[in-house]
């Protein structure tokens, strides 16, 4: 019940994140709000190790896995927030489902795996495709929408990278989970702060409830608990199940981007949205995975009968 629980926890977080980070750029700059919300996480992760005596950072010894898992922070995330200037909540969420198509792509450079199938590849097409409705989609992508794009395709990529390397890193060094979230934090927090004050410069910030509110769900949930929840869904679930995840948040981001702040959506990025959709059913071997399921259900229906 516990796992089932962390599952839909992990769909509500990613179906909110890009909302959030959206909400919250009136009170913040890009920066600005990500290096606060991962000081912020960091320190209340930290609070809670001391309480409740778990480990702390080895940095001599897990270093290298640290680095690695820190890459999806920064400049992962600073290149997600300045995406949220360009294109919408809901767009956001369905970019960062292409993840699983960079990975295929980037198994073999890393791993030394090939995780390219002619199904694959026809998935990545239709993916592609579906891209290209969206992107000639001016009434909802807007004028800066290329540059939102294409900031959300660097995103897939750093991030994909940083979840093979770790992958990798994971076969001969063994970090539990909320360690490895707060050694991510620390290794990334740097590089924020610095591309903060002396890239971007410090503005004034703009506080608001919303705002405020935006950064503490950001900082607590969506970097906290959703990493940690994440990691635990992860050790007990198969690499399929946790996958359907980019399946759902798309369709929850969008309408609450509706909902919320009055997102528009267009016949254009439905089609878009669409095509990326069954693209990842056909990535993701979907019918293996129900298949499985209905036969796990009705041998539990039959020994029952028994």
């Amino acid at each position: 019940m516990l796992v089932q629980l962390a599952y839909l926890l992990v769909i509500l977080i990613w179906a909110t994140t890009p909302l959030s980070i959206k909400l919250g750029g009136e009170a913040f700059s890009p920066m600005a709000g990500l290096s606060l919300r991962i000081m912020l996480a960091f320190l209340v992760g930290s609070i809670v190790c001391t309480l409740f005596g778990y480990a702390g950072l080895n940095i001599r010894r897990h270093w290298k896995i640290y680095a690695a898992a820190s890459i999806s922070l920064f400049p992962n995330m600073a290149v997600v927030y300045m995406a949220a200037d360009y294109i919408s909540s809901g767009l956001i969420s369905l970019m960062f489902g292409l993840s699983p198509f960079f990975t295929a792509l980037l198994s073999r450079p890393i791993l030394g795996e090939s995780a390219l199938q002619s199904r694959k590849l026809m998935a990545i097409f239709l993916a592609m495709v579906g891209l290209v409705f969206i992107f000639f989609d001016r009434a909802r992508v807007g004028e800066g929408g290329a540059i939102g794009i294409g900031l959300m395709l660097i995103s897939n990529l750093t991030f994909s990278s940083s979840a093979l390397w770790v992958k990798r890193l994971s076969k001969t060094i063994k970090v539990p989970a909320l360690e490895q979230t707060l050694g991510a934090m620390a290794f990334s927090l740097p590089g924020m702060l610095i591309t903060w004050v002396l890239v971007f410069g410090i503005e004034p910030i703009h506080y608001s409830p919303i705002g405020l509110a935006s950064l503490l769900y950001l900082a607590l949930f969506a970097s906290l608990v959703g990493f940690v929840a994440y990691y635990y869904i992860l050790n007990h679930m198969t690499v399929e199940t946790v996958s359907l995840i980019p399946l759902i948040t798309p369709i929850m981001a969008m309408l609450l981007g509706v909902l919320v702040v009055d997102e528009v959506v267009t016949l254009s990025m439905m089609m878009g949205t669409g095509l990326i959709l069954v693209a990842l059913v056909i990535h993701q071997k979907l019918w293996v995975l129900l298949k499985r399921s209905k036969k796990t259900q009705a041998d539990s229906e039959q020994v029952v009968e028994c």
